[in-house]
């Protein structure tokens, strides 16, 4: 049963528009700085200072949402920032004072975590349901990168922050309709779900702790590869002139990942989804070896495609491990915490990739072949550490 269905819908709607918007700014931002004069190590290091928000703010958003026990403030919260942002952005160029805005977006934007926590309240852990998110979120970032690489080519990088803040409106309309019953969703939390193979108490619920492995293991595969696909376009444009088809590269990814995270979704239950966490980051590494390898337009897209597959597979699996293993007095930080070690792997690995950069003077390609073990290391810790001894359930 899905608690207030129109709630679920204007949350799925309001995400998409998010993530277009974050996904156009944050993955044409690098060619922006460029545009400006800014040297490469810097580039890195102001895509890494943007990414620190992600991992700062949302287990404190997390564990305060769960206290207040009211998570409609932060999602009034979020849009409106994120629109003063955008709009003060438009009017100046200085690197310091555009690394102070891009970092003050990036705040209002780690509230995007509180979303996807009251979804899947409303949707009551539903693994269906929670594919369907991601593979929202999947599709508005496809959308972002393709809007965004056609109103470059056609209007210039420089309007980046005016497409941006343009596209980012309709989000606010639809975020004005999204409701709250948290009563209803305590209440439905006491009841013990007839699809729950053991008998499990509500203090028992209460006292569930998460397998840190899973926060390990996306610290380090973020570590290696969120650095290098933030600057995937500079790469691409080595060998490729056409922003267009750079554009298409780009959004394949999140595009791929719209189709295959329902199909993921599906599948996934409590006997493969160790197995499909090890596989999503086995590929992780190979995908780092691919974009070296890469000289054109075909070999970039077979590696986009596994990229895509790699992150479906162990964030899906995430996702919906932490959703059914979790109730609403710790659901907010829990996702806080997954949330956060994805983008802790992201900055610290964005600084020694910075570092790898200045050493090797702005050579990408073996700055990149020293990125190769961390996602190894991920596979590991899953494959040793990772057990599922808790209350996964499935809905029919």
């Amino acid at each position: 049963m899905i608690i207030l269905k129109r709630s679920v819908m204007f949350i799925l709607g309001t995400v998409f528009f998010i993530n277009l918007t974050i996904m156009m700014l944050y993955t044409y931002l690098p060619q922006y700085l460029l545009f400006i004069g800014t040297e490469s190590p810097i580039i890195t290091l102001a895509m890494t200072f943007a990414m620190s928000t992600f991992f700062i703010f949302p287990p404190l958003l997390g564990m305060y949402s769960d206290k207040l026990q009211n998570r409609i403030y932060f999602i009034f919260i979020s849009p409106s920032g994120m629109l003063i942002t955008l709009i003060l952005l438009l009017f100046t160029r200085n690197i310091i004072v555009l690394n102070v805005l891009i970092f003050v977006f990036g705040f209002f934007t780690s509230f995007i975590t509180i979303y996807f926590t009251l979804f899947s309240e409303l949707v009551q852990n539903d693994k269906k349901w929670i594919s369907y998110y991601n593979s929202v979120c999947a599709m508005g970032s496809f959308i972002g990168v393709m809007i965004g690489g056609i109103l470059i080519t056609n209007f210039r990088i420089e309007n980046l922050f005016l497409f941006t803040l343009v596209t980012f409106i309709s989000s606010i309309i639809l975020n004005m309709f999204i409701r709250e019953k948290r009563q209803l969703i305590l209440d439905n939390n006491l009841e013990i779900s007839e699809n729950i193979d053991k008998k499990v108490t509500k203090d028992i619920l209460e006292e569930v702790n998460i397998s840190k492995s899973i926060y390990y293991s996306l610290f380090f595969r973020n570590f290696a590869v969120i650095p290098i696909v933030n600057i995937i376009v500079i790469l691409m444009g080595f060998s490729i002139p056409n922003n267009i088809e750079i554009a298409f590269l780009v959004g394949i990814n999140p595009l791929f990942q719209f189709f295959i995270m329902p199909f993921i979704g599906k599948k996934l239950n409590q006997k493969n989804i160790k197995a499909v966490m090890i596989l999503g980051y086995s590929l992780s590494f190979i995908v780092i070896i691919g974009y070296i390898i890469s000289v054109d337009f075909w070999s970039f897209l077979v590696f986009q495609v596994l990229v895509s597959l790699s992150y479906s597979m162990f964030w899906i699996a995430t996702t919906v491990y932490i959703a059914q293993n979790s109730t609403p007095n710790n659901k907010g930080r829990f996702m806080g915490y997954a949330t956060s070690s994805i983008f802790a792997g992201t900055t610290i690995g964005g600084l020694f990739f910075s570092l790898l950069l200045a050493v090797f003077n702005s050579n990408y390609y073996i700055s990149m072949s020293f990125m190769i073990i961390f996602p190894i290391i991920s596979t590991l810790i899953i494959s040793l550490k990772f057990k599922n001894q808790l209350y996964f359930y499935e809905e029919n």
